[in-house]
């Protein structure tokens, strides 16, 4: 009989160390899967009208400036989408330039197509802007993106007068073994 209750109590301790070794890690270790992130170029923010759960919100999302210099005008990009059921006015600022928006409940405004433009970006392509989303009264702040129109999606969005062959010279400089050819 005490042969047998050692057993049970061998295999369950041995199931246990299997479990806390399988979910030990996550237990732990946050999962790169839970945390929320803009899955493109721009970046996001969501606005509350306040605390609770159920709340109206305004999601800001992939919120970016298509530019080729710091003093040079950018054009906005990315998608403003109120999702409570009221009209909300809506105010989007970028360093020292600000925007407002009128949205229908449930619209989605998709800056792209609005030809917004900031007269002068003040911040270098590669870096984050300030940005402040207003919605419902209250304010977030957050970093938008400030991108080069390097990539062809973004050249037709580049508010001036682009030398594409400028934009993507240094992209066949010297990289190892992954080079243009001299001709």
């Amino acid at each position: 009989m005490k042969v047998n209750k050692t057993r049970r109590n061998v295999f369950a301790g041995l199931a246990l160390a299997a479990i806390l070794g399988t979910t030990g890690c996550s237990a732990i270790n946050p999962q790169a899967t839970t945390f929320e992130y803009a899955p493109s170029d721009g970046t996001q923010t969501t606005v509350s009208a306040d605390d609770t759960a159920n709340s109206d919100i305004v999601e800001f999302l992939n919120i970016g400036v298509i530019t080729n210099d710091a003093n040079d005008s950018g054009r906005l990009m990315g998608t403003i989408h109120n999702k409570s059921t009221k009209r909300q006015n809506v105010e989007l600022k970028i360093n020292n330039e600000t925007f407002e928006f009128s949205l229908s409940g449930n619209e989605q405004l998709k800056l792209e197509g609005e030809e917004i433009i900031l007269e002068r970006v003040g911040t270098e392509p590669g870096e984050l802007a300030d940005g402040v989303a207003t919605a419902f009264g209250n304010s977030n702040d957050f970093y938008v993106s400030v991108l080069p129109p390097t990539l062809e999606e973004y050249r037709e969005l580049y508010p001036g007068d682009l030398n594409e062959q400028e934009q993507v010279e240094h992209l066949y400089e010297f990289q190892g073994p992954f080079h243009r050819d001299e001709q």
